[in-house]
């Protein structure tokens, strides 16, 4: 799916070299330099996510929203096993979007918190939900939770940490938010891996595709995402993978980066293979989990989704 952009706001952001360096303390790379406050706040508060052109799709079809349910689910399942029972109550969804997460928990019976800086997606996927989601700048939105001395069983923040201009006083701040035996669930793009990179050393790409400011300004892989959180106050307890979707790039017939024509039918191919997997009662969770935990450990998969808990 692409982002619309507002020219003038790309425009007044764009870095002048536009340089991705490394970030030696925890071994992620960042754009450099970044964007100011007030350049990412005015993108995010302007057109970003709000017209129908944007981000969101306008209709999803059946298997897609199956797609969806089942990913949230694993998710979920692994949440279960952290907690070693079914005991949350609370979630608290930082960059809700469309909500499908928020939907997901409220029909578990859950208290579920939404945050976004637009209600366009949620209220065209699920306007069931409009009053539990608190909209406008995400950022001020968490100390004011923080000051009101707000807590979650479960914090939900995904495809959220690579967008911020520092990551490290976000999940800072969700320390403060979550309860003592509650578990926070982070999905990150994982990009600039060795294999992206040996692609486009054998030329089967054209482009490096993850390097997408100013949507993106850090780039995290397993062991970065992981020295972030350990060195920030949190334990890690499992980090996976999902579908290593990027595999298709290997082959010329189904390479999506070269022919923008099969990325589709890559996309519902692997729709196809996660809904099989999920839905089929012979096939248990526990293996599909364990699975995309040995995929994460080797750098395969196209997102990174980390549990964590307070050290």
């Amino acid at each position: 799916m692409q982002f619309i952009i507002p020219p003038l706001i790309l425009n007044k952001m764009k870095p002048k070299k536009n340089k991705f360096i490394l970030n030696k303390t925890y071994g992620y790379y960042e754009v450099s330099p970044k964007p100011t406050d007030k350049e990412l706040i005015d993108y995010y508060e302007g057109k970003y996510y709000q017209d129908e052109n944007g981000s969101y799709n306008h209709y999803y079809e059946l298997n897609e929203l199956n797609y969806f349910k089942n990913k949230i689910a694993q998710k979920d399942f692994v949440v279960d096993k952290i907690l070693e029972s079914n005991n949350k109550s609370t979630l608290l969804d930082i960059g809700c979007g469309e909500g499908f997460a928020l939907d997901y928990y409220h029909k578990k019976g859950l208290s579920v918190l939404g945050l976004d800086f637009s209600d366009f997606g949620l209220n065209r996927n699920n306007p069931h939900l409009k009053p539990y989601l608190l909209q406008g700048n995400i950022f001020k939105k968490i100390q004011k939770l923080v000051l009101d001395k707000k807590k979650f069983d479960v914090l939900w923040m995904g495809n959220l940490l690579e967008h911020v201009i520092d990551p490290e006083d976000l999940i800072q701040q969700c320390l403060k938010l979550i309860s003592d035996e509650g578990v926070l669930v982070i999905e990150v793009p994982n990009d600039f891996s060795e294999f992206q990179l040996k692609l486009l050393e054998e030329e089967k790409i054209i482009s490096k595709y993850w390097e997408a400011y100013p949507d993106h300004i850090s780039y995290f892989s397993y062991q970065s995402l992981q020295n972030l959180m350990e060195s920030n106050g949190w334990k890690t307890q499992k980090i996976i993978s999902d579908f290593p979707v990027e595999w298709y790039l290997a082959n010329p017939n189904s390479n999506y980066n070269k022919n923008k024509n099969v990325g589709k039918s890559a996309h519902e191919s692997r729709m196809f293979i996660e809904n099989f997997l999920h839905d089929n009662q012979s096939i248990k969770l526990d293996d599909i989990t364990n699975f995309y935990e040995s995929m994460a450990k080797i750098g395969q998969g196209r997102q990174l989704i980390g549990f964590f808990t307070k050290e």
